[in-house]
């Protein structure tokens, strides 16, 4: 069992041996399997090879802070295994995710948001999805951001295994774990070679590279790596704002340190990412290259310890701290360039502990503490007039406190229900609970009964950010509240197998948004008017069997609504959210290797059509078409020490026209608005990457 909580530790998933039960069988770690030797025949070798990696898509760490099964998770999750990752040439989180059932990703050239089942609020740069890698929150506390894309904060050569947590969360994780978790756990010392680099040649992204090395083992390890990007672009058309648009660059640099000594674990993470726009938010220039352009940069900090104080008690505490700092440029004709500036600084320590009410392990409790505490800065000004610059100090503190009782009093009734509460001294106070019963036949086939809950603390950015130029503050902003109710059914009928169908309920009401400052209606105000529903079916399921075959797909079916007022009062209308595909659907299929040589494996992504915003009149005068996506990859793993990826995105070429947010308006003059309803997505890219290791 310390085995189990050590590499827990190691993994530092927000300290998952927190949860292993005493007395309960632990789950196999990929490391702890025997290595491949030479001399196995292929069937031998497909075997322990499906071990492996069923074990990778089995146990679960982000939904409860804990190791489970998937048949004992209070939530619908898809664990997208390290060797999927590769199969399909994955190069970022999102675009692994977004071959997720129910999960969409839209690259808008601002940033890559993700959507969940429908919704995907305007204006977002995910901060109502709590982003974790190895169990340390990536959302900042000045905006929210977390980056999904090449301007995340960890690379996609790094990463064992991405968890898809689909729905709140906040009865453990407080604020932000309102939609859902996207909880990345990087390769341990004994999933990777000593030493490695890859490089990357990509019609749009450009140039990559890619270095890392590990050394020590499950007990002690330090590896580190290293990430750079360039982005070339593309030249692109948009009717409401100009053709030939140019200025889609990027560059990214991400860099990495973790280690771990017998339980003690701490990992430092820094990254830098620069995004030109060509679409010219903020009323630029679209003349001018770039008209726009985007600068995040993070450094995230944190360390703990977990112990094993008796065979009953797990104690596990942490500290962190993440810094960041967002600037963008707004370059326009006849203008000094214009300045936005955010920064949050967040230092933080939470204490938790795990206690097996019984001899047995069939009953336990989990109890926990968190504070932080958050310096923020927002300063907006002209380059040419920099004494007149608008400063926003924010100094707030979060404190929360939660608990949580698991049991299992029969092998085919298991029960989980916890619930936390949150003081935030600037915004409010909440309290989120959750429940769920577990009715199963383990390992064949179960039912799962859900309610949770979450909230999202307003960000700084949203709540008192004022430029005098397009924003006013809103200091009596409050949270924004969800509550889900879900009830899955799961089954294994054969081995290799795994299906899932749930049938969901989400209400998310006090939403922030956008509006007109009722005071000056020149300027825009984030207030709490909206309130949003996503009720519908989702289908899941995967195959692999030892000769080397693997296939996914999934069905989401959802009917989207939002409150209106219509003159006697506000009410729900189904339909044209903007921005909320009723239907999307994935799927894919990668062969064992031919010749003993490569895999190849491809891939379909589906989003239903979407609504748009309305233009000044009211009127809707375009929806962004269903689109399809077809992708393709070719893997060749470890020969002579190369591996080789090449594959092709949007094979079909079809650019999703994806809707536009706010940011890209145009505003001719101070009494018009141009409102672009939507914006191109990414045509088809060819790559190719080479890798080595040692």
């Amino acid at each position: 069992m310390i085995r189990s909580l050590v590499v827990a530790a190691t993994l530092a998933a927000t300290l998952a041996g927190l949860g292993a039960r005493a007395g309960a069988e632990p789950a196999v770690d990929v490391a702890d399997l025997p290595p491949l030797p030479p001399a196995q025949d292929d069937a031998t070798r497909a075997a322990t090879v499906l071990a492996a990696t069923s074990v990778e898509e089995d146990v679960v760490v982000g939904a409860a802070k804990r190791e489970q099964s998937l048949g004992n998770v209070a939530s619908a999750v898809t664990v997208i295994s390290a060797d999927r990752i590769k199969r399909f040439g994955y190069r970022t989180v999102s675009e692994a995710i977004a071959a997720v059932a129910g999960v969409f990703v839209q690259d808008n050239r601002l940033t890559q948001q993700v959507g969940i089942r429908g919704l995907q609020i305007e204006g977002g740069f995910n901060s109502r999805i709590l982003i974790l890698v190895d169990g340390a929150t990536i959302n900042e506390q000045w905006g929210g951001f977390a980056g999904v894309g090449f301007d995340g904060i960890v690379s996609i050569d790094d990463i064992s295994r991405i968890e898809v947590i689909r729905g709140p969360v906040g009865a453990l994780y407080g604020t932000t774990a309102f939609f859902g978790i996207i909880n990345i756990v990087t390769r341990g010392a004994g999933e990777s070679t000593r030493a490695w680099g890859k490089l990357g040649v990509h019609s749009l992204q450009g140039p990559i590279a890619t270095a890392g090395f590990a050394t020590g083992g499950v007990h002690k390890q330090l590896r580190g790596s290293v990430f750079a990007m360039t982005r070339l672009g593309e030249t692109l058309d948009v009717p409401d704002i100009g053709n030939g648009l140019k200025g889609d660059g990027a560059r990214t640099l991400i860099a990495s340190l973790v280690g771990s000594y017998n339980g003690a674990f701490a990992q430092v993470r820094a990254a830098r990412s620069i995004r030109d726009s060509p679409f010219a938010p903020y009323d630029s220039d679209p003349g001018i290259v770039p008209p726009y352009t985007l600068t995040n940069t993070q450094l995230l900090v944190e360390g703990g310890y977990t112990r094993e104080v008796s065979k009953r008690l797990v104690v596990a505490a942490r500290g962190y701290s993440n810094l960041y700092k967002y600037d963008d440029v707004i370059r326009a004709d006849g203008s000094a360039n214009f300045i936005d500036v955010g920064q949050a600084s967040t230092f933080g320590a939470e204490v938790r502990g795990r206690y097996a009410l019984d001899a047995a392990g069939k009953f336990g409790v989990t109890a926990g503490g968190e504070a932080n505490y958050n310096r923020t800065e927002s300063r907006a000004f002209f380059v040419d007039d920099t004494g007149n610059a608008i400063v926003v100090p924010l100094d707030f503190s979060i404190q929360g406190a939660y608990t949580e009782v698991d049991g299992q009093p029969t092998k085919w009734l298991g029960f989980t229900g916890g619930v936390r509460f949150d003081n935030n001294s600037v915004i409010d106070n909440r309290l989120t609970p959750r429940g769920a019963l577990f009715l199963q036949k383990p390992e064949k086939y179960g039912l799962k009964l859900l309610a949770s809950s979450g909230f999202r603390n307003p960000t700084a950015f949203e709540g008192f950010f004022a430029d005098g130029v397009d924003f006013s503050a809103n200091t009596k902003i409050r949270s924004e509240t969800v509550r889900a109710y879900e009830v899955v059914l799961w089954a294994r009928p054969i081995a290799g197998m795994s299906l899932r169908l749930s049938g969901f309920a989400w209400d998310a009401r006090d939403v922030v948004e956008q509006r007109p400052d009722p005071e000056d209606e020149a300027l825009l105000q984030f207030q709490n008017v909206g309130r949003y529903v996503t009720q519908g079916l989702e289908v899941e399921g995967s195959y692999r069997n030892a000769d080397g075959w693997y296939g996914f797909g999934g069905l989401t079916a959802a009917r989207i609504g939002t409150e209106v007022d219509e003159g006697s009062g506000p009410e729900l209308a189904f339909g044209g959210v903007v921005n909320s595909p009723s239907v999307s659907a994935v799927g894919g299929i990668s062969t064992p290797r031919i010749g003993k040589l490569a895999h190849l494996s491809t891939e379909v992504v589906y989003l239903g059509p979407r609504g748009t915003r309305p233009q000044p009149d009211g009127s809707i005068s375009t929806r962004s078409p269903a689109w399809l996506g077809w992708n393709a990859t070719v893997y060749v793993p470890a020969y002579r020490r190369f591996d080789v990826t090449a594959g092709v995105r949007n094979i079909l070429g079809t650019r999703d026209l994806l809707p536009a947010p706010g940011d890209y308006d145009r505003f001719p003059s101070p009494m018009t608005t141009i409102v672009v309803p939507r914006v191109p997505g990414e045509g088809r890219e060819v790559y190719v990457k080479i890798g080595y290791s040692y």
